[in-house]
């Protein structure tokens, strides 16, 4: 061992000396359990902006990066190289290379430091100047990690990812090459892809509830289990099956329909649920409780039956709010239908048939019903004069009290509460879902389809609503979560986070990182029509800006760049409830005598009868959806079934008896009455009518895709910028968007404008303020004291006691700072951080263990 040690000490380069020993280290560490792969498998990245230098690195634009070079001299356009090993060694064995600089691309490799910036290519403002904007980054995801661990270190909520799957089928690159399944080191290659990604992304997760989600499928799934378990240890671990193509895809065997999503949660994090399970049959559950009728029913339904309860309750037309109540009118006096005065309207109850009826409860108790937000005003009738009223009954709110309904909203405007079963809201997900909108191709590539008005833009999108469900599923109580996905494709994971912003109101906040690859269909296209990597119109076709970009721009505006609005409608998970009628039928054809017991019979002629009598009833009833014939096992006038959605009256005479069991029969949709008459048959219908009002039917709310979303977006490219330029302090311009991200990207990124740099910045729709000259600390200090809203305050200064003195003089002149208020020094501060790359950033504790 000391040999070894002694043999490191010769090597002169210590950046290779560095990474020589980490690798050691590794490689000698005493292996359990695990996967074993060559984890140094090195990966480049092109600089395609960036000019040759002496002693970097360069690739030919057509080598594919499988041979890297090392600049040794520039004269005139002309690049003097020579060959150098991806393992860092100069190779002697090459000659010198004179090649021109167009025909070269400047690489760097994982363990080159290097500093980041983030230039500007387009943005969408489509809401409120203060939401934080989301951001879309154009960048090799490794790097993008990087500075996403500069910017909002711990502070991510939820990661969604989709990484390459691995099939062996062409379906990623590693160092701009394809892997396919000819390639032995596959495995490897992706393993050590992925473990880079992944230690950085836990880095920036928050490690008290952050959570990790990752799809794959059966080809990486278990290396990929394994890998995550090695660098989370400590958080918990659980694999979701997704069925998200149900007709299957059939390779000889079983027919395939699933896919994976292993998530990591942080020891805090947890799983929220509402009403749906994910796997259970689909249905909408009618989760919010019934309202009642305020306008009473059935039995002593007349004004003369209970005159107590005839008065006016007021409503305030403007808000469409119950607020009070008026007098009860005597008897003998008759009300003035429709009066309103100073925007109050009066409503009396007045029943279907147009006569005068009764309150379901006194003055005094609706009184104080409404001061809680137990009363609504529904429509206003034209033909009675007079609004639809509904409160919640005895029975709704005793389990208010017990905790079996809940109390989830309250409506200011309206004055009224928002209810909920408990045991409906708090349903807990499965770990298999099985949804019919989690069809990635219905939801997926034909939604992908139907947003860019073109087919075949990008393989295999994910439902957009199986992505939604994942990260609602762990945000639900977080309406300001941060969330990231550095392998973002098409954009599904922005679309599902402004849908979800859509539905509840919330400010979440979503950063994706793609490259710019193009297909190898189009690549092979563009080569041969003289095009290379980094000429516009090879750009132009890569994912980022031919998919990534339009998706997201195109669902926040509704609308194309042509102008064409996006057709159909998305599916917001939101519940709502609206009104259908209720369906009455009057049986003319069953005589209703038949039913109606003869007086006098007795004995076995009263059987008889009975029987004859059930034998029809149960032949009715089998011509009834929904209602088995042994609901009737005896003779019954009428059937009014809890667990049912149809009733039937087969006795007129029984019609009081009937509507006081149908009270509380919300649920039933479909009414059968027998009756002499059709004068009765109405008579009957306006009484159920009366008693239960429409049907509260509760289905999923639809968004017009063309209505798009409040969201703002900016599109930035990951640019890479001198060191000398920053010490020199005249890359400024350069790392403002990183400054305004590092904030919170709230309000527009400050534009700078082509002159000489102001001795301050303090933006008014944002949140962050920059010192860059500290002659001008009074004047800064001073200007603090108009922004209400700041929490990231940078100071340019070379000097740490400058920079404490002037953190100590704003914190003494603004008391009214938030306390979550960070200084930061630059450009100390961001030059330390980016020094990129280094071996020792990878952490990578245990190795483990498995095939190539």
């Amino acid at each position: 061992m000391a040999a070894i040690h002694d043999l490191f000490k010769q090597i002169d380069d210590p950046q290779l000396r560095e990474r020589i020993e980490h690798e050691w280290k590794l490689a000698t560490k005493h292996i359990k359990f695990g996967l074993v792969y060559e984890r140094h498998l090195p990966e480049l990245v092109p600089m395609y902006n960036a000019d040759p230098k002496i002693g970097g690195l360069v690739c030919r634009k057509d080598s594919g990066f499988q041979r890297v070079l090392r600049v040794h001299a520039i004269n005139r356009g002309i690049v003097r190289c020579r060959p150098f090993s991806s393992e860092g060694e100069q190779i002697d064995s090459g000659g010198y290379e004179d090649i021109p600089d167009d025909e070269l691309v400047v690489v760097r490799q994982f363990g080159d430091p290097i500093f980041p910036t983030l230039t500007s290519i387009d943005c969408v403002n489509n809401g409120n100047a203060c939401a934080p904007w989301h951001a879309l980054i154009e960048a090799d995801n490794y790097h993008a990690l990087q500075l996403l661990e500069y910017l909002c270190r711990e502070k991510v909520d939820c990661i969604y990812i989709d990484p390459p799957y691995n099939t062996g089928a062409k379906d990623w690159k590693y160092n701009n090459n394809y892997v396919d399944g000819n390639d032995a080191w596959r495995h490897s290659k992706w393993l050590s892809f992925m473990e880079k990604r992944l230690r950085i992304a836990k880095k920036i997760m928050n490690p008290r509830t952050g959570v990790l989600f990752c799809t794959i499928d059966e080809h990486e799934a278990h290396h990929l289990g394994i890998l995550l378990r090695d660098i989370f240890p400590e958080f918990y671990h659980q694999m979701v099956t997704i069925v998200v193509n149900p007709k299957g895809v059939t390779q000889g065997r079983y027919s395939r329909v699933e896919e994976h999503a292993l998530v990591v949660f942080a020891p805090e994090a947890g799983v929220k649920g509402v009403g749906d399970d994910l796997l259970s049959k689909s249905k909408v559950q009618t989760n919010k409780p019934r309202w009642k009728g305020l306008l009473r029913s059935g039995t002593n339904a007349r004004r003369q039956d209970r005159k107590n309860m005839f008065y006016p309750v007021l409503i305030d037309q403007k808000r469409r709010a119950v607020v009070g109540t008026g007098e009860v009118l005597p008897f003998e006096e008759a009300p003035v239908l429709g009066r309103v005065k100073s925007g109050i309207a009066e409503a009396w109850p007045v029943r279907t048939d147009g006569s005068l009826g009764n309150w379901g409860v006194g003055r005094t108790t609706l009184n104080e019903l409404i001061k809680k937000g137990y009363v609504a005003a529904g429509r206003y009738d034209e033909q009675r004069k007079t609004y639809g009223l509904t409160y919640l009954g005895q029975k709704i709110r005793n389990q208010i009290e017990t905790g079996a309904v809940e109390i989830v909203g309250y409506d200011q405007v309206r004055n009224i509460v928002e209810v909920e079963y408990a045991e409906e809201r708090e349903r807990q997900i499965k770990t298999v879902w099985h949804r019919t909108i989690h069809d990635a191709g219905a939801y997926g590539s034909d939604l992908l389809q139907k947003i860019l008005g073109r087919s075949g833009a990008f393989t295999f999108p994910k439902s957009l609503y199986a992505v939604r469900d994942a990260i609602l599923s762990v945000t639900r109580d977080r309406p300001n979560a941060l969330i990231v996905d550095f392998f973002a494709g098409s954009g599904t994971t922005l679309n599902a986070v402004n849908l979800i912003n859509a539905a509840d109101g919330g400010n979440r906040q979503c950063i994706l990182v793609t490259n710019n690859e193009v297909s190898e269909e189009a690549s092979k296209h563009l080569a041969l029509e003289g095009w290379q990597p980094g000429d516009s119109i090879w750009e132009e076709e890569g994912i980022c800006r031919s998919v990534t970009w339009p998706r997201s721009k195109f669902t926040i505006m509704g609308k194309r760049d042509d102008g064409s609005s996006l057709a159909g409608e998305y599916l917001t998970g939101k519940q709502i409830q609206t009104e259908k009628p209720r369906s009455f039928k009057h049986l003319v054809h069953v005589d209703h005598g038949t039913f109606m017991q003869p007086k006098g019979l007795k004995g076995k002629n009263l059987d008889k009868w009975k029987k004859g009598v059930i034998k029809k009833q149960r032949s009715i009833v089998s011509m009834i959806n929904n209602l088995p014939q042994n609901l009737v096992s005896d003779f019954v006038p009428f059937l009014a079934p809890e667990e049912h959605d149809a009733a039937i009256l087969f006795d007129p005479s029984a019609e009081d008896q009937w509507l006081t069991a149908l009270e509380d029969q919300d649920h039933i949709q479909d009414f059968y009455i027998v009756s002499e008459s059709e004068s009765r048959f109405r008579s009957i219908r306006s009484k159920v009518q009366d008693l239960l009002g429409p049907m509260l039917v509760t289905e999923f709310e639809a968004r017009q895709m063309s209505k798009g979303f409040d969201s703002n977006l900016a599109y930035f490219k990951l640019d890479f910028v001198d060191k000398d330029e920053v010490e020199l302090g005249v890359a400024f311009r350069k790392i403002l968007p990183l400054l305004w991200l590092k904030a919170g990207g709230k309000g527009a990124c400050p534009n700078l404008p082509d002159r000489e740099l102001p001795p301050f910045i303090v933006p008014g729709n944002s949140n962050f303020a920059v010192l860059l000259k500290e002659s001008r600390a009074c004047s800064f200090i001073e200007e603090l004291g108009k922004a209400s809203r700041l929490q990231s305050i940078f100071i340019v200064t070379d000097s740490e006691d400058s920079f404490r003195t002037i953190c100590n003089e704003i914190s003494a002149s603004h008391d009214n700072l938030r306390d979550d208020v960070t200084f930061t020094q630059l450009y100390r501060d961001y030059l330390m951080n980016f020094v990129l790359n280094r071996p020792d950033t990878l952490d990578a504790g245990n190795l483990m263990e498995g095939g190539r």
